[in-house]
């Protein structure tokens, strides 16, 4: 059996989509299709019914979804183990998203590592829901999280971090940057700049903005976060993002904005099935410290 070639039929599980499970993946959606035939041809059991709306899971291949999360879990447990009798060493795949100084992750992450010169440590930058997927399925030992991620994920262990209200970054000479705090009120008129990733975390950022005064009509939307910065500094309009996301050395001012609907909650999660000691070390040590994080 092809390990490769469950993961991409669980993708496909979850995301209903062949597309959808290719960029997750990070194939072409005809090589995604690819491996989802194959693997039916395998077991000679057809795994999705398929039509115009996408694909769904058959009975079957419910089962089998269930199954194969279980099998692929136990797998990569036992080449931890492995791993970790061959070279003497655990393995630690740690998850965040935003910035690399993001909330002092980085600082902090070094410490530990320093502190256990046991632990061999990984890191990946990626978008918040793709890893808490990729903590569901086993792809990831712990992450980093907004906490509204975690909503409706029971395989999940989390406890939280750090809270926070929302700011906008705009041009410094923009008449708002003089100010200490900014309102809906004083927002009418601006362009709000998005990144429209879409995720339980982001579409509720964007409700909460919406909620709190600002018109759907003042929001333009991009793929990166980065562009909106970027557009942002060059007077193109406002970009709301967490206070930790702040980036000092770029030519923007950031302006606190005064709604109680805008905040976000962070909070450090990993799969409760885990038998990797690792995790708890670094989930003890994280609950010891003040975040954001400062050496």
């Amino acid at each position: 059996m092809d390990f490769y070639r469950i993961e991409c039929f669980l993708a496909a599980a979850e995301t209903g989509s062949m597309t959808k499970a290719a960029e997750k993946m990070c194939v072409t959606q005809p090589s995604m299709s690819f491996q989802i035939r194959e693997l039916e041809r395998e077991l000679q059991i057809p795994l999705f019914e398929r039509d115009y709306r996408g694909i769904r899971l058959t009975e079957a291949g419910r089962i089998l979804q269930t199954g194969f999360a279980r099998i692929l879990d136990s797998y990569r447990k036992l080449v931890d183990n492995a791993l970790a009798c061959a070279y003497g060493k655990l393995r630690l795949t740690i998850g965040f998203h935003g910035f690399i100084n993001w909330a002092g992750v980085h600082s902090f992450i070094a410490d530990f590592s320093d502190r256990h010169p046991e632990i061999d440590v990984i890191v990946m930058q990626q978008q918040w829901k793709e890893l808490a997927d990729y903590l569901e399925v086993g792809a990831l030992d712990i992450a980093f999280l907004e906490t509204s991620e975690l909503d409706g994920r029971d395989r999940l262990a989390a406890f939280e971090l750090f809270r926070e209200q929302t700011c906008f970054a705009l041009r410094q000479s923009h008449p708002l940057a003089k100010c200490e705090r900014i309102t809906a009120d004083q927002l009418a008129g601006e362009t709000v700049l998005m990144n429209n990733h879409s995720s339980t975390s982001m579409n509720a950022l964007i409700q909460n903005l919406y909620d709190s005064g600002i018109g759907k009509e003042q929001f333009r939307f991009f793929d990166q976060l980065d562009v909106a910065l970027a557009m942002a500094a060059t007077g193109q309009g406002l970009t709301s993002i967490p206070l930790s996301f702040v980036q000092r050395d770029l030519d923007l001012a950031y302006v606190e904005y005064d709604s109680p609907f805008c905040h976000m909650s962070y909070s450090l999660a990993w799969n409760a099935s885990t038998v990797n000691p690792a995790v708890k070390l670094f989930c003890e040590e994280s609950s010891r410290v003040i975040w954001p994080y400062h050496t």
